[in-house]
């Protein structure tokens, strides 16, 4: 019944934005193992079928036995609850499926996670400050501003938001930040490297967590194999782990391929090969390329912006 009351409210937003999304003119951009047949890909972003984002006006409600039994975790039971001698872990996700809602469902598991994002406009502070309270523990905050992670914070602030038994969501597909481009199908992905320093910086496990919905408010996460140790270092193998996380990520893509949204999509680009636009030039705005991270060649095609995500 709330599905119903609620659906004419997401429907009107999503026509709203449906011109700015043009789903027709990126539903090319999808790699051939992520390709949803065009129509459902169409209604997924322009009737509001799918409204479960707006669940974190209520993150509270979650941990309740009725709530989560409407989610299940495949993988990733290690991660609940905090053991002395636990490693740190970076959770790396993309926007994908209801990603909105990823950090309150981890919290209702009991893994307790922080995620990166930008900070809210002013005027919805306050009403931001309470949704998280929310979403108990209190002491750990639901997400961490990107701008406190620009530039590079000291090791020692580093430690206290990815020490032992912490869990931090990071984004690996926003066109900002140092990232690095990755042959993958016939595409480019365009990937942010801060979940991969993250995790080197600090010794944590890079571990690839999704979330999708299987049918109407019902979800699955999908935790991957973490990251191989020995991809990750001083001067991490960027090339190794992205396609690791990318091969990951397709387990779970390609089943429903309709719920990429489109900041996942304006990250991938036809090979350069093709003829097709070069991915140096994102939305209109040029990235320049510099040879970033040191290493042995499997950190070329570093591109800089403005900040870590």
């Amino acid at each position: 019944m709330l599905s119903l009351l609620l659906w004419p409210f997401a429907a009107a937003f999503d026509l709203l934005q449906v011109r700015q999304r043009q789903p027709l003119t990126n539903w090319p951009r999808f790699p051939e193992s992520w390709r949803p047949k065009r129509w459902r890909f169409v209604l997924r972003q322009s009737l509001g079928l799918y409204h479960s984002q707006l669940f974190y006006m209520w993150p509270d409600r979650l941990s309740t036995p009725r709530w989560r039994s409407r989610c299940r975790l495949e993988g990733g039971a290690d991660l609940i609850g905090s053991r002395e001698g636990d490693r740190g872990a970076v959770l790396a996700s993309l926007h994908f499926g209801p990603f909105e809602i990823l950090p309150y469902w981890l919290r209702a598991y009991g893994i307790v996670a922080s995620s990166v994002r930008t900070s809210p406009p002013d005027a919805l502070k306050s009403l931001t400050n309470y949704q998280y309270a929310l979403s108990p523990p209190a002491d750990v905050p639901v997400f961490v501003m990107a701008e406190d992670l620009t530039p590079m914070p000291r090791f020692s602030h580093l430690r206290k938001i990815l020490g032992p038994g912490r869990r931090l969501l990071v984004m690996i597909d926003p066109a900002r930040g140092l990232q690095v481009d990755l042959p993958f199908e016939d595409r480019l992905f365009r990937m942010s490297t801060g979940a991969i320093r993250l995790a080197a910086m600090t010794g944590a496990e890079l571990i690839p967590c999704l979330i999708a919905e299987t049918a109407t408010w019902k979800f699955v996460i999908q935790f991957g194999t973490p990251v191989p140790r020995q991809y990750l270092g001083n001067s991490p193998d960027m090339q190794a782990c992205g396609a690791h996380l990318l091969g990951e990520f397709t387990k779970v893509v390609s089943l429903y391929p309709e719920q990429c949204k489109m900041r996942l999509l304006r990250a991938m680009w036809p090979l350069p090969a093709q003829g097709l636009p070069n991915p140096s030039v994102v939305d209109g705005a040029a990235v320049s390329h510099s040879p970033i991270l040191e290493g042995n060649g499997a950190n070329e095609g570093i591109s800089r912006s403005e900040d870590l995500s």
